[in-house]
């Protein structure tokens, strides 16, 4: 027993010879900022790699429940992605999955993650995806996160100085709360806009 204590003892003396471990360094982003999302042409093979890797969950995106897991599955996916063109490319159409469902939590957390990569602007981009989802498609609960995510998009805007986007997104969130019968809270929005 005691040739292994001594032997363990000699390991640890050693280890404390070694060189020390060298501290964490952070990474700077390359000169000017972010880059430019990915042209159409970096798109191209993007998209082919897209298609093969998640072939059977696309064809199953015509069914609001295959759109619902498809839109999740690629944004999970695109979390851990290194290929600079398919993360864009995965954000993209799990963006689009959601606004044909009308999820607009989901508009909002796409757009979150590319903007974390990728120089554009992000309060516009959402605004434009909010806007192109029908509200009378949407049922009680969708109406309700479809107003959430307009006021908290009028709240970036405002914080970021975009008054134009915020009273757009104001106006959204008016109407969907209209539409779902929230009085107050629709008063509440309409006060924001003027």
């Amino acid at each position: 027993m005691r040739p292994l204590l001594l032997a363990l003892v000699a390991a640890t003396a050693f280890a404390d010879d070694a060189a020390p471990l060298s501290r964490p360094v952070m990474k700077q982003l390359p000169e000017g900022g972010l880059p430019q999302p990915p042209s159409a042409r970096e798109l191209v093979d993007a998209r082919r790699e897209l298609k093969a890797r998640f072939r059977g969950l696309l064809a199953k995106s015509n069914s609001a429940a295959g759109a619902t897991l498809a839109c999740d599955v690629l944004y999970s996916s695109a979390i851990t992605e290194t290929d600079a063109a398919l993360k864009w490319l995965m954000l993209a159409e799990s963006r689009r999955l959601a606004i044909d469902t009308g999820r607009a939590d989901c508009i909002s957390r796409a757009i979150t993650l590319a903007s974390a990569s990728y120089k554009f602007d992000p309060l516009a981009l959402e605004l434009e995806s909010l806007g192109e989802i029908p509200l009378r498609a949407l049922d009680a609960q969708k109406t309700v996160q479809f107003a959430t995510a307009a006021e908290q998009l009028a709240a970036r805007a405002e914080a970021d100085g975009q008054e134009e986007t915020a009273q757009s997104a104001w106006l959204l969130a008016f109407r969907s709360w209209q539409r779902c019968g929230n009085l107050e809270a629709a008063r509440r929005a309409e006060e924001r806009i003027k």
